[in-house]
């Protein structure tokens, strides 16, 4: 029968437990491992390395010792705890990339293109960089469906 721990737990202690566990989340994203990589280099589940990584107080400290093992070899949980870990620091060193898309209103769909400046003739004009599927699907409605009511 299991116990609920956080009951016998000191509010203190919850929040170290939550600590180690953001701790060890960004250790495995900086070392560009998964999840499930790591959970199974540890001989751990997955819904075990899930609860590692929340910080549950109710995880041994052995599974979190493999765990950190199964992360980073060369690493102590007194490292962990300090910030030892170059690859965290050079994880929170970079600067993050954010994508940004664009939509287009009119169709109702994001865009990924640009406007071009097409030219015809003497005049040049400005059309959203379209694929042929569209041109088509245009030119469709354009043409009057019989079964249309």
């Amino acid at each position: 029968m299991k116990y609920d721990e956080s009951l016998r737990t000191p509010e203190a202690r919850l929040k170290e437990a939550e600590q180690i566990g953001a701790r060890l989340r960004t250790l495995r994203i900086a070392r560009g491992i998964t999840q499930s990589d790591a959970a199974a280099r540890a001989g751990v589940s997955r819904s075990t390395a899930v609860l590692l990584e929340q910080g549950d107080e109710g995880r041994t400290l052995s599974q979190v010792l493999r765990y950190l093992h199964a992360l980073e070899p060369e690493l102590t949980l007194a490292g962990l705890l300090t910030h030892r870990s170059a690859a965290v620091r050079v994880f929170n060193e970079t600067p993050r990339v954010h994508r940004v898309y664009k939509s287009n209103t009119s169709a109702g769909r994001k865009v990924h293109g640009s406007t071009l400046g097409i030219k015809s003739g003497a005049k040049t004009t400005s059309q959203p960089d379209i694929g042929p599927s569209t041109q088509m699907t245009t030119k469709r409605k354009a043409e009057q469906d019989p079964y249309d009511f």
